[in-house]
C-alpha cells in the first residue's frame, strides 16, 4: 500500500521516467542483436579467412596439398588463432562459451561461398579440388573445454591439442577418397596428385612434389601420427597467439577508453 501512495505521489515527470526505464525493450534489443550477430559474421569471417590463408595458404586450398605431412601441422596453428581471440571476448564478455564454434560457421560459410563463386563459377576448378576444410566439430569441442574447465590455461592445454586432431579427423571423410592409390603414367600416385597434374597452377612450386620425402598417403604409416602431434604442439602456441590478440588488441584498448571517459 505505501510502495503504491509513493507511487502515486511521484511527480509527473519522475513517472514517466520510472515508467521509460522499466519497459522492456525487447523488440528493439532483439533487433540490435540480429543485427550485430549478422553484421559480425563478414568481420569475424573475413579475419579468419585472412590468417588462414596468410599462414595456413595451399596446404588448404587443394587437395593434392591436404595430403602432406604439412597439412596438420599449418592449418592447425593457422586456423585457432582467431576461434581463440574470439573465444576471450565473448567469455569475457558475455560469458558466452561459443567463440570458437561461432568463428568456425563464420569461416566455413565465407570460405565456401568463396570457393564456388571465385574458383568453380569463375574459373571452372572442380569444387572437390578446392574445398575448404571444416573446423565446426573442432571449435564445438574446444568451446566445450572452456565450458567445463572455465581456464584458458586448461583449454590451451587440453582445446588446443582436441583442436588440431579434431579438423583432421573431421576433414578425414572428404579426403579419404583422394588418398587412394591410382596408376597414373606408370606411378603410383593418390588421386589427390592426378588432379593436381590434370589441374595445371602456375604458382604451384612443383619442385617441392619433387623433393619431398614424407606424406600422409594411404599407403604410408607413421607419418601422420608425428604430424598429428607436431600440430597438436603448434596449436598451443597459435592459441597464445588468438589470446595476445583478443586481449591486448581487441579489449584491452576498449577498457583503457572506458577508463580515461
Amino acid at each position: 500500500m505505501a510502495t503504491r501512495l509513493e507511487a502515486v505521489d511521484l511527480p509527473p515527470e519522475r513517472r514517466q521516467l520510472r515508467d521509460l526505464l522499466n519497459k522492456k525493450y525487447v523488440w528493439v534489443d532483439r533487433s540490435w542483436d540480429i543485427v550485430f550477430w549478422v553484421t559480425a559474421i563478414f568481420i569475424v569471417g573475413g579475419a579468419a579467412n585472412i590468417t588462414n590463408l596468410l599462414f595456413a595458404g595451399d596446404w588448404d586450398f587443394w587437395t593434392d596439398w591436404k595430403d602432406r605431412q604439412w597439412w596438420p601441422v599449418v592449418t592447425a596453428f593457422a586456423t585457432i588463432i582467431i576461434p581463440s581471440a574470439l573465444q576471450y571476448i565473448q567469455w569475457t564478455a558475455w560469458r558466452f562459451p561459443t567463440g570458437g564454434t561461432y568463428t568456425a560457421v563464420c569461416l566455413f560459410g565465407a570460405t565456401w561461398l568463396g570457393r564456388y563463386l571465385q574458383w568453380d563459377v569463375a574459373t571452372h576448378y572442380p569444387i572437390n579440388f578446392i574445398w575448404p576444410l571444416s573446423m565446426v566439430p573442432a571449435g564445438i569441442l574446444m568451446d566445450w573445454i572452456l565450458l567445463k574447465t572455465r581456464s584458458y590455461i586448461l583449454t590451451s592445454l587440453i582445446g588446443a591439442p582436441v583442436w588440431a586432431i579434431a579438423i583432421w579427423v573431421g576433414n578425414y571423410v572428404p579426403l579419404a577418397p583422394f588418398l587412394q592409390p591410382a596408376n597414373f603414367m606408370h606411378h603410383i600416385v593418390p588421386l589427390a596428385d592426378v588432379q593436381g597434374i590434370a589441374y595445371i597452377r602456375s604458382q604451384t612450386p612443383e619442385y617441392l612434389r619433387l623433393i619431398e620425402r614424407g606424406t600422409l598417403r594411404s599407403f604410408l604409416g607413421e607419418t601422420q601420427y608425428v604430424a598429428l602431434l607436431f600440430g597438436a604442439t603448434v596449436a598451443i602456441l597459435g592459441y597464445w597467439v588468438g589470446q595476445f590478440i583478443g586481449r591486448y588488441l581487441s579489449v584491452w584498448p576498449i577498457r583503457k577508453f572506458i577508463k580515461v571517459v
